[in-house]
């Protein structure tokens, strides 16, 4: 099944958390000893809240898929952990009233969920804005860029598997799912560019770097801010958020997932694509 464009496992749907704002509010109480109030936020297969106090600081309370491994929300944590020491643009970990960084929680159903807290990053989603300057390109890939020079001394076993969106199985993918593309213009445009991909970029592929990326840079996850003069106003990143789709994995894939998506709709993709590179 896709759910904005992503293949979700239908099992997973199936664990999805059920919790209702009353639910995060009491949640945020028991575990972080704060007083907030709670909005709910998109998600796909977990829940997540944003969870504001009343000094005005903000909180986003992160409640998993039952299915969802605890090594994985580990290994998310560290990069994050690790990310804070250098850039400023990705979340914090929160810890609670005990010191923990995860804890564990249990549904009317008897279910138990693992539960975060992250900071809140102020700002919009870029895909909500229309109007975007060269310099908003150039910022995305500055800080696509800092992010892998940061997680290039990184490492988790977590990150280290087998994972649907790791660009280095598009080939396979591909050819697996060829054969369903009914449109036969479109599939053999899809056969000519994976034949250009195999006898340009496969030879290439040995040379590059790895490292684990944070592989999911879309539009919804580049968070951007900037207000203050209308030119300026949101030509900034101020976040990159959702380390849910972390793999390692050939090192330039994360920026060219960055350009895949701040591309869409775009005159003069190139144009973009070469903003983002420089």
């Amino acid at each position: 099944m896709f759910v904005n464009g992503k293949c979700i496992d239908m099992s997973f749907l199936k664990h999805t958390p059920q919790f209702t704002e009353q639910d995060a509010i009491a949640i945020m109480k028991d575990l972080y000893d704060i007083q907030a109030t709670a909005d709910a936020l998109p998600s796909e297969r977990d829940q997540n809240f944003r969870m504001s106090i009343s000094s005005n600081g903000c909180f986003v309370l992160k409640i998993a898929n039952a299915l969802e491994e605890l090594t994985l929300l580990d290994c998310q944590n560290q990069a994050m952990q690790h990310l804070n020491l250098q850039v400023t643009f990705c979340p914090q970990v929160v810890a609670n009233r005990d010191g923990e960084f995860i804890s564990d929680i249990q549904a009317a159903t008897g279910t138990t969920h693992k539960v975060r807290l992250v900071t809140y990053l102020p700002g919009v989603p870029m895909g909500s804005v229309k109007r975007r300057t060269s310099g908003l390109f150039e910022d995305i890939g500055r800080c696509v860029g800092e992010m892998d020079r940061v997680m290039a001394d990184f490492d988790h076993p977590a990150a280290r598997r087998d994972f649907y969106w790791d660009l280095a199985k598009s080939p396979q993918i591909v050819k697996e799912y060829l054969p369903l593309i009914m449109d036969i213009n479109l599939r053999e445009l899809i056969e000519k560019v994976a034949a250009d991909f195999e006898r340009i970029v496969r030879p290439l592929l040995p040379g590059l770097r790895k490292s684990v990326i944070h592989n999911d840079a879309n539009d919804y996850n580049i968070i951007v801010g900037g207000n203050g003069d209308l030119y300026p106003r949101n030509q900034r990143v101020v976040g990159i958020i959702d380390f849910g789709d972390m793999v390692f994995s050939h090192t330039v894939g994360n920026l060219a997932i960055a350009i895949a998506y701040t591309v869409l709709d775009q005159s003069n993709p190139l144009r973009v694509a070469a903003h983002m590179i420089k």
